[in-house]
């Protein structure tokens, strides 16, 4: 009976120290298993990789807004420059429609005048523009030796049509301003692209400076890489 109790004992005992011990041994790790990510060469390059694609991303962002500003300065040029040829244009044809109307009524008046029929000339000159009747009255009431041909020269003061033609011209060449200002936007909106294009070039070659195992190829790489960043900033700088 006392050997048995005591094998007993020992089965339990040994039951309990596997019971025991199963649980310990599951928090032992397999050296194996683990993996460690690292990136191969000097122990500098990681912050170095860091650094330029951070300021690559930095100076990428920045361009990217001054693209956008630039680009919407000249949509706006665009847009106010077209507005102002309409209103050149516009302009200008009122000018010639009225410089031919009022040398037609003129003409008219002028004979009505000269054959004595009262009444015809009032009647035409009642058809002309206020300004345009102005001009004709300072024109009669001028002495024939010191008035000029016509009431349409510069010398009558009451003739307003060139200021019109003037603020044609006026409008015109604002329009043409404004157009050459929205291309130099444009064109300084596509250079700054071209540095987004660099500053692309600065990210892919730092990333895959990370992925190579040559540590003359990483160096090579992280060159173009930091080549690219100064080149790209310089010209924001320049393009600002």
């Amino acid at each position: 009976m006392n050997s048995r109790a005591i094998s007993s004992c020992s089965e339990i005992a040994d039951v309990s120290g596997l019971v025991f011990f199963m649980p310990h041994s599951s928090h032992h790790h397999n050296p194996a298993t683990e993996h460690h990510l690292s990136i191969n060469g000097p122990s500098w390059l990681p912050m170095a990789l860091a650094l330029v694609l951070g300021i690559s991303a930095l100076v990428s962002g920045v361009t990217a807004w001054r693209v956008a500003i630039h680009s919407g300065h000249a949509q706006l040029g665009f847009a106010v420059s077209t507005q102002s040829v309409n209103n050149a244009n516009a302009v200008s044809q009122n000018v010639t429609r009225a410089v031919g109307s009022e040398r037609a009524l003129f003409i008219s008046w002028d004979q009505a005048v000269l054959a004595g029929n009262t009444e015809l000339a009032n009647s035409i000159l009642s058809m002309m523009e206020p300004d345009t009747q102005a001009a004709v009255h300072w024109w009669n009431d001028e002495a024939i030796n010191n008035r000029p041909p016509t009431p349409f020269a510069s010398a009558n003061p009451k003739w307003t049509t060139p200021g019109q033609i003037i603020e044609a011209a006026a409008i015109s060449e604002e329009a043409t301003n404004k157009l050459d200002e929205s291309n130099a936007q444009l064109n300084q909106a596509h250079n700054l692209e071209l540095l987004g294009a660099l500053l692309a070039i600065a990210l892919l070659t730092g990333g895959l400076t990370a992925t190579l195992k040559s540590t003359q190829a990483q160096l090579t790489l992280l060159g173009v890489s930091c080549t690219s960043l100064g080149v790209a900033t310089i010209g924001l700088v320049i393009l600002w």
